[in-house]
């Protein structure tokens, strides 16, 4: 982070802080303003910023927030116990499905990432590929929705799935 990085007895400039952190010139500005980055004057103008007490403060917690969060991301989960979830996830689904035998690929996809901590992408593709290795086990249909709650492959985008 920008914060951590900022954080030496001479400063660092502001251009190095961006390039660091990838800081548009409005985050930039909002970490001056709340006092995150102090200036350090060279010859009486400003042109290296370091970070204050409560940046280094800001910048823990918010490191600390991030680690659980790339934890999720990174996640790998092998294809049995992806299917095995997928099975016991669309079972109990499918109990309280409106018209099933069909699930919501939403709903599957909303329970399969918070139990098994992946991303949305990495649900989509894994149920893609077992579509299209066995489509007979994972049927993928088309519904009504919005198309950010369905899986967009190739052929269109599908929004209901059974799956045997």
């Amino acid at each position: 982070m920008a914060l951590v990085n900022a954080d030496s007895p001479k400063g660092v400039s502001k251009s190095d802080i961006k390039k660091a952190s990838r800081l548009g010139e409005k985050e930039f500005q909002e970490l001056v303003r709340k006092r995150y980055l102090e200036p350090v004057k060279v010859k009486g103008r400003v042109v290296k910023y370091r970070t204050t007490e409560a940046g280094r403060e800001y910048c823990m917690n918010k490191a600390k927030s991030l680690k659980l969060f790339k934890y999720l991301r990174i996640r790998q989960v092998s294809d049995e116990f992806f299917i095995n979830a997928l099975k016991s996830a669309y079972s109990n689904l499918v109990k309280t499905s409106p018209i099933a035998p069909y699930v919501k690929i939403s709903d599957l996809r909303m329970k399969l990432v918070s139990e098994l901590g992946i991303a949305h992408d990495e649900f989509d593709r894994k149920i893609i590929e077992l579509n299209s290795s066995n489509p007979y086990v994972v049927q993928l249909h088309t519904g009504s929705g919005e198309p950010s709650e369905g899986v967009k492959t190739v052929r269109g985008v599908y929004h209901y799935v059974i799956i045997k």
